[in-house]
């Protein structure tokens, strides 16, 4: 496993950042990255969030041609319509041996203090995820190369719910302790599937910058 290094811009090295795009959008009505979001459509933020923290960002998606804008890599699902796990293989298989840090297009808040902890972690761990009050966020985690096998196999048994395969590596699981430290207001998984859920979330954020303001 290549060794994860921070540059002088905070980037990390040896890691790639992995945006999902996947999803029907049903519950939005619409394709919600393209939504705009504090003067920029989701997938647009989400990608510079990630591109500011790893050197090396792919964008996971069925329909490439929406997001050939972005100068990222732009990879199609290996299996497609396997869900998240589906993304998460996918992303694994194009890092070529590189842990990668996977995240979603619909969570406008990825806070990079969290993040960077969880990669401090990755050295010792294959997996390493939030736990939440709620139980465990695996659209906010890192998986090394040697989560593909056990991946792979859930793919084969049609098993598509990520945490499945999580009893056959190393886990680490983030508390709700830690990351109430890095993350005192509890943005980083914050996650947009309705038009209302877009609406609260632009109301937080306007919340955040008049208590910031005050």
């Amino acid at each position: 496993m290549s060794p994860l290094t921070l540059s002088d811009e905070g980037e990390v090295a040896g890691m790639v950042g992995v945006v999902l795009v996947g999803g029907k959008s049903r519950r939005y009505g619409r394709n919600k990255a393209l939504e705009f979001f504090q003067g920029e459509r989701l997938i647009d933020r989400q990608v510079r969030t990630v591109g500011s923290l790893f050197s090396e960002v792919l964008v996971i998606t069925n329909e490439p041609e929406l997001y050939l804008h972005l100068d990222v890599t732009i990879v199609r699902d290996v299996i497609p319509g396997q869900g998240p796990l589906g993304g998460i293989y996918t992303g694994l298989i194009f890092a070529q041996g590189k842990s990668v840090f996977v995240t979603a297009c619909d969570m406008p808040f990825v806070q990079p203090a969290v993040v960077r902890r969880m990669v401090q972690l990755a050295k010792n761990y294959d997996v390493i995820v939030p736990e939440k009050i709620e139980g465990l966020e695996p659209l906010h985690a890192i998986y090394s190369s040697l989560c593909l096998p056990h991946i792979e196999q859930m793919l084969d048994h049609g098993m598509l719910q990520v945490i499945n395969f999580f009893p056959a590596v190393k886990v680490y699981r983030l508390s709700s302790e830690e990351i109430g430290q890095l993350d005192p207001q509890g943005l980083s998984f914050v996650n947009i599937n309705t038009p209302d859920d877009m609406d609260r979330a632009k109301d937080l954020l306007e919340g955040l910058e008049k208590s910031r303001g005050d």
